[in-house]
């Protein structure tokens, strides 16, 4: 029980303290997201323009869809960091494996929320509003599920003990 208890307590302390990092972080992060979406709704067909004054937004045909306050709104990569930190008995490597793998998948599930965006506001499409939702309604679910998955090992063996 006492492992539970300071495993609580060090994931609590850790994304406090990346939260308040990733205050003026995240919207450096928004800017890397916003241009990684612009080139894959490039692929896509969508030739948007990105602004960056101010809060980025895309402007396609005329319409606008903004990202007001998208740098809070993605913070979910803070929970995974701090559990796969905070959880007890992970080799060194295996921890930094774990931490790229997951920070790349959340990455790729931000870009992918935002290029969604498009088809969905602008054109209805219903796979894309679908995804919107989901990911809506997973973003705060997901690095949960990560962490079970990439450390399930660690956290079955931690409740056998």
């Amino acid at each position: 029980m006492k492992d539970k208890i300071n495993f609580l307590i060090k994931f609590l302390i850790l994304a406090f303290v990346f939260f308040l990092i990733w205050i003026p972080l995240g919207e450096k992060y928004l800017l890397l997201l916003a241009w990684v979406s612009k080139y894959v709704l490039w692929v896509m067909g969508y030739h948007v323009t990105l602004v960056t004054d101010g809060s980025p937004f895309f402007l396609y045909h005329g319409a606008m869809i903004g990202m007001e306050d998208a740098h809070l709104a993605n913070f979910n990569i803070i929970p995974l960091i701090s559990l796969i930190l905070a959880t007890p008995r992970i080799e060194p490597v295996r921890r930094m494996k774990m931490l790229v793998i997951g920070l790349f998948l959340i990455f790729c599930m931000h870009v992918t929320d935002l290029v969604s965006h498009i088809p969905a506001d602008l054109y209805g499409s219903g796979i894309a509003e679908t995804v919107v939702i989901f990911m809506a309604v997973g973003e705060v679910a997901v690095p949960f599920v990560l962490w079970f998955v990439l450390a399930h090992k660690e956290i079955l063996m931690g409740m056998r003990q």
